[in-house]
């Protein structure tokens, strides 16, 4: 019974060892979260939605690997008093900063700069996307145009690639990425313009740009067509079909011109027309864009082409298509000879 005694208790204090041994070692790793005793020294970008509380945040720095216990940072967040008010916006956030200190970079202060969450949708011109900012009180209309006339290539050699050609709109047309972004209110334009091609330098990465040059095409070229496709097509599934129309039209010696409305709607916007092209602005529009009129692709990009459109151009649809025409629900109706276009013409106008 002594015997038994002694092994009992030998039992309990291994275990009570064990379970100490864990405790601490659990303390340990929490604390070296909280205080961040580590050594990290690593970078990430935190998108904090509007109205995001302590919940929210704790689970969206974990995600990120900036913390590794977000029960602990709520627990933590409750007993130092917190509170549930953080700024929202992008954030650049360092792994080896405390809890507090991360809390103090999400936090509400005196001056503190404001962001601003704003989308630049697919398909907009140039004038349209500097139109977002200024509306919304970032930079000026000259401002924008001085620095995307006037800005050097900003270290991107495609754009020093840009070819010089007086009858093109603006030089960045077509490089100004559209996505969503947050930029602080007393963001320069600069700043601005700078984010929006490091976006585009990274969606039409070396890969792509490498992929374009062995169809025989630059970056510019691709944009060009590229924001036709964007323009001529309404559903995303159409844009590999479309983009092999005008990329056949470019390769055949029977097909001069592209013969695309949306450039015609183009010209009609510069002048702040918005109405559809009709017949006689096809015939009477003299212009540079006019891809009825001239020969190959017009001097700029029409808008700035959102991802799918740029990856449609580079990886086309295989077809013999030359034609196609927008039906009644949008779709988009493709031909191989202008007979078969006008069929399908003919049966779309029933």
């Amino acid at each position: 019974m002594k015997n038994q005694r002694k092994s009992s208790a030998a039992k309990l204090f291994g275990i009570s060892f064990f379970a100490s041994v864990c405790i601490c070692a659990v303390v340990i790793f929490v604390a070296n979260d909280i205080f961040s005793f580590s050594s990290r020294d690593r970078e990430e970008n935190v998108v904090i939605p509007e109205g995001s509380g302590t919940a929210a945040v704790s689970s969206i720095l974990a995600e990120k690997g900036l913390i590794r216990f977000p029960i602990a940072y709520r627990l933590y967040a409750e007993f130092r008093s917190f509170g549930e008010e953080y700024l929202s916006g992008e954030f650049t956030l360092n792994d080896s900063m405390s809890y507090d200190e991360l809390r103090y970079a999400l936090s509400p202060k005196k001056g503190t700069r404001l962001q601003k969450k704003i989308t630049v949708p697919e398909g907009l011109t140039t004038d349209e996307i500097i139109d977002i900012f200024v509306s919304v009180g970032i930079g000026t209309k000259e401002g924008f145009l001085h620095v995307i006339e006037n800005g050097g290539d900003f270290g991107y050699g495609f754009l020093s690639e840009i070819p010089e050609n007086k009858d093109r709109t603006y030089r960045l047309d077509g490089y100004l990425f559209p996505d969503t972004y947050f930029f602080y209110a007393d963001s320069s334009e600069t700043e601005v313009i700078a984010k929006l091609l490091a976006a585009f330098n990274r969606k039409f990465d070396e890969d792509l740009r490498a992929a374009a040059l062995a169809r025989g095409y630059t970056v510019d070229e691709i944009l060009r067509i590229a924001s036709i496709v964007e323009r001529e097509a309404y559903y995303r599934s159409d844009m590999p079909a479309i983009a092999s129309v005008f990329l056949n039209r470019l390769k055949s010696k029977n097909f001069l011109r592209l013969d695309s409305d949306a450039t015609v709607k183009y010209i009609k916007t510069l002048s702040g027309d918005t109405s559809a092209p009709t017949a006689e602005d096809i015939d009477t529009l003299h212009h540079p864009y006019n891809t009825y009129k001239i020969k190959g692709l017009p001097p700029g990009a029409i808008c700035s082409p959102g991802y799918d459109a740029i990856f449609s151009v580079i990886y086309p649809a295989d077809t013999n298509y030359y034609y196609f025409v927008s039906a009644k629900d949008k779709s988009t109706v493709f031909s191989r000879t202008y007979a078969e276009h006008l069929r399908a013409v003919a049966s779309l106008s029933k």
